[in-house]
């Protein structure tokens, strides 16, 4: 699965007119006023993806969802997920997150978008990595996601650090995301490979990139998540040494516990049939 992910807030008004231009019933001039020669390209682009998504092609189902990302970039702004997209966060962190994502085909079914072009998208970001979007989290559901995010913290913070991810940073930017969409009733919708972060080439007209940063999160969580994220310290050679006698000490559990001492007296078999022979 592509590492190059990006979250981008949107607006279901905006979506539905992004479909009305691609099928050409509103002008590109129309859906993007500020840049009228920029959309005119862009849709073009999509209208071609989407003549041949009619016939059920998945890669031009993917030119027109990533063109509806590139079009988010210009008038949102675009907040970089690398390795933990709506999709990976699911995957690899946390399953209840799936409960709030959405498969693309039913954003762009709502939006009017033909059934056969919707239907050819794929339901979650194809682990190949190609250009497309992926799942979305409609408005509805918004605030309810960053507040699973906060509730979960400490959880994802470890196996983020498990995968050698800077917890803090990616928790902060997606706790974020969602505090953004929510506040302005937006939904969000994750594509990948819409821009390189930090290659200002790759930016699209109006793009406000923001990327991780764990120095934007409230001190006092900061501190639970990097707490939450640090390995457990390994034994020292004292504990070790006094250890030696009860294999239950210095194997303390990441919660504290200490596994039960084994209290089994049975004699071995050996032993017992020996003395019933005698």
């Amino acid at each position: 699965m592509s590492e190059d992910v990006t979250l981008h807030p949107y607006d279901p008004g905006f979506v539905a007119r992004y479909v009305a231009a691609i099928q050409g019933r509103l002008a590109p001039e129309d859906l993007l006023p500020r840049i009228p020669e920029w959309a005119e390209q862009e849709v073009e682009r999509a209208r071609k993806g989407f003549s041949v998504a009619l016939n059920g092609s998945e890669s031009g189902a993917n030119v027109v969802s990533t063109g509806l990302a590139r079009t988010l970039t210009t008038i949102e702004p675009v907040f970089v997920t690398p390795g933990c997209g709506l999709s990976q966060l699911e995957a690899r962190y946390d399953r209840a997150i799936g409960m709030l994502l959405r498969p693309p085909s039913r954003l762009f079914g709502e939006a009017g978008l033909e059934v056969s072009v919707a239907r050819a998208m794929p339901i979650r970001l194809d682990p190949s990595g190609v250009m497309m979007g992926g799942a979305f989290i409609p408005p509805s559901l918004v605030a309810q996601f960053g507040e699973m995010l906060d509730q979960h913290a400490e959880r994802l913070a470890l196996r983020m650090a498990e995968a050698y991810v800077d917890a803090p940073a990616m928790l902060a930017i997606l706790l974020e995301a969602a505090a953004y969409a929510a506040s302005r009733e937006m939904g969000l919708f994750e594509a990948t490979q819409v821009i390189v972060p930090g290659v200002p080439a790759s930016y699209l007209p109006g793009t406000r990139v923001i990327t991780p940063d764990g120095r934007r999160l409230a001190p006092e969580l900061r501190r639970r998540l990097e707490e939450a994220a640090r390995p457990p310290k390994n034994p020292g050679l004292l504990s070790r040494l006094f250890s030696r006698g009860d294999p239950t000490q210095g194997r303390a559990s990441r919660n504290g516990r200490q596994p039960r001492p084994v209290s089994d007296v049975t004699p071995p078999p050996e032993r017992e049939s020996q003395d019933q022979e005698g």
